[in-house]
C-alpha cells in the first residue's frame, strides 16, 4: 500500500430512479442552458428534462458530434453567450457532457477553445456558471471527472483537456434514462465503464480508495450487461449499470486511464469507431499483457470474479464481447495493415499509456495492435 495519496471528488452526487423529472429542485440559477446530442433533442429527452424546470428560462442545443470537435464547442459557446446562461446542463454520454464543461467555462472566459487547449497559451478564469451533468448512458463517467475529450480538427489529433473548472457541481443519474439505449450502445458504453474500471485498477498511479471502487464496479458489469443488453427496460439490470458506470467514473478520475484510451485515440479521430468500441476492442489484449508488471495484482482481481486465471478472464471478457456482437478485431473497423504503425505512434504520444503495467514502446504496442487485427 502506498505510504500517501490523495482523493479529491468535489461532485455532488444524486442517484435516482425518476430524478430527472424534478431536478429543478436542485438546480441553482435561472437562465439554463441545456446541451443535448441531437438524438436526445428529436426524442424529447432534453425537453422533458428542461420542461420539468418550470420557474426557469431554457434554451437547448443539441448540435453535438460524436467525439467533438473545437469547433462544435465553440458554436455551443457562443449560443450560451446570447443566452446568457448562469447555469449549463449537459445530457447524454460523453460528448454532450464534454462539450458541458468547457462551454460552462466559456461563457465567462473570452475567445475560442483553441485558446486554452493544446497549444494555446490562455488560463480559464474560475468557473462562475454553474454545471449540472445527466448521464443517459451507463458508461463514460464523465459526470464525475475533470476531463472533456475534444477533437481538434487543426492537427487532427483527439486528445484529453484536463481542468478542475471542469468538476460538475451535481451529478445527477437516473437509471430511468438509460432504457431507451440501443443494445450497441448499451454494450459499448457499459464495456467503456468497465475499461474505467479496470484501467484505474492495474493503473501505476492505483489508490487503495480506487482498487476497491474499480473491482466493485466490475463485478456490477460482469453481472448485469447483458441482461440490460436482452432486456433493455429491466429497471435492476439497468440501475446496477448506472451505478456501476458512476462509481467506475469515480475510480478512474483519480487515476486517469492507460494504454487501452490512448490506444482509443486515434480509432474515434480517424477510424470513426464509437469511443466505447475503440476502448473496448484492445480490451482483452491489454488484460493479457497487464500481467507484465501486475501479475499478482491481475491474478487477485481475475480470482475476486470468479476465474482461475487472467488468461480465462480475459477469454470471458473476449466471448462477453462477442455475444453482444462488439467487434473483436481492429479490420472490422476498417483499420489495415498499414495503419497499424500510425495508430501506434498516436497512441504512444498520449502520456496515459506509460500508466499501463507492461512496458509500452513501439514495438510492444505496435505488436498488440496486430495480434487483434
Amino acid at each position: 500500500m502506498q505510504e500517501k495519496f490523495k482523493f479529491y471528488m468535489p461532485t455532488r452526487i444524486l442517484y435516482e430512479k425518476g430524478l430527472s423529472k424534478h431536478l429543478a429542485d436542485y438546480i441553482p440559477g435561472r437562465r439554463v442552458f441545456i446541451i443535448s446530442d441531437p438524438f436526445l433533442f428529436k426524442n424529447g429527452t432534453a425537453q422533458a428534462v428542461g420542461g420539468a424546470m418550470k420557474d426557469k428560462e431554457v434554451a437547448y442545443y443539441s448540435d453535438i458530434e460524436p467525439n467533438p470537435s473545437c469547433e462544435s464547442v465553440d458554436a455551443a459557446a457562443a449560443a450560451a453567450r446570447a443566452h446568457k446562461a448562469d447555469c449549463v446542463v449537459g445530457i447524454g454520454g460523453g460528448s454532450s457532457m464534454d462539450v458541458s464543461k468547457i462551454v460552462s467555462c466559456l461563457v465567462t472566459n473570452e475567445g475560442s477553445i483553441y485558446d486554452y487547449y493544446s497549444a494555446g497559451n490562455k488560463k480559464l478564469s474560475p468557473r462562475t456558471v454553474s454545471l449540472i451533468c445527466i448521464p443517459t448512458t451507463a458508461g463514460t463517467g464523465s459526470e464525475v471527472t475533470n476531463v472533456g475529450v475534444f477533437t481538434n480538427r487543426k492537427t487532427h489529433v483527439k486528445m484529453p483537456m484536463v481542468n478542475n473548472e471542469f468538476w460538475a457541481d451535481i451529478a445527477a443519474i437516473d437509471p430511468e434514462l438509460t432504457v431507451t439505449l440501443p443494445a450497441p450502445i448499451t454494450a459499448s458504453t457499459g464495456m467503456d465503464a468497465f475499461c474505467h474500471a479496470i484501467e484505474a485498477y492495474w493503473n501505476k498511479e492505483s489508490l487503495p480508495i480506487c482498487d476497491m471502487l474499480a473491482m466493485g464496479a466490475m463485478k456490477m458489469i460482469l453481472k448485469n450487461i447483458k441482461t440490460a443488453y436482452d432486456e433493455p427496460q429491466n429497471m435492476e439490470a439497468r440501475g446496477a449499470m448506472s451505478a456501476a458506470s458512476l462509481i467506475a467514473g469515480i475510480a478512474f478520475s483519480q487515476t486517469r486511464t492507460t494504454g487501452i484510451h490512448a490506444a482509443s485515440f486515434p480509432l474515434t479521430a480517424e477510424f470513426g469507431a464509437s469511443h466505447g468500441t475503440a476502448c473496448s476492442i484492445t480490451l482483452p489484449a491489454f488484460i493479457r499483457i497487464s500481467s507484465e508488471q501486475a501479475g499478482e495484482k491481475m491474478q487477485t482481481l481475475a480470482g475476486y470474479l470468479g476465474y482461475e486465471t487472467v488468461e480465462a478472464f480475459a477469454d470471458a471478457v473476449e466471448a462477453l464481447m462477442a455475444d453482444m456482437k462488439m467487434p473483436l478485431r481492429l479490420h472490422e473497423l476498417g483499420v489495415r495493415e498499414s495503419d497499424i504503425d500510425h495508430i501506434t505512434e498516436t497512441a504512444l504520444s498520449a502520456a496515459i499509456i506509460q500508466l499501463t503495467p507492461a512496458s509500452m514502446n513501439f514495438d510492444t504496442v505496435s505488436e498488440l495492435l496486430r495480434s487483434i487485427l
